[in-house]
């Protein structure tokens, strides 16, 4: 596969994918290794659909919804770390 360069700019869906995220667990205060551990598992959902897709002929869309999943989290990760001087 070849890296697009984010050239489709739709992070809507992250957006979207945030406020569901939002609506789902309200607003979080956590440590930042709880945080880690919430992405590793993400990660790990996306590691599945892809292997789902590549050998168990799973489909594509889940490979893109845990990807933003994943994404949105990791944003979200980067955005506290960015903003605040004293997370924790």
């Amino acid at each position: 596969m070849k890296d697009l360069c984010l050239q489709t700019n739709n992070f809507h869906r992250e957006i979207e994918e945030n406020q569901r995220q939002l609506e789902k667990w309200g607003i979080q205060c956590r440590h930042p290794f709880e945080w880690l551990g919430f992405a590793t598992e993400e990660l790990g959902e996306l590691a599945e659909a892809i292997g789902e897709w590549q050998f168990r002929e799973g489909n594509r869309g889940d490979v893109v919804k845990e990807a933003i999943q994943t994404a949105t989290l990791c944003i979200k990760i980067a955005e506290m770390f960015k903003h605040s001087k004293d997370i924790w």
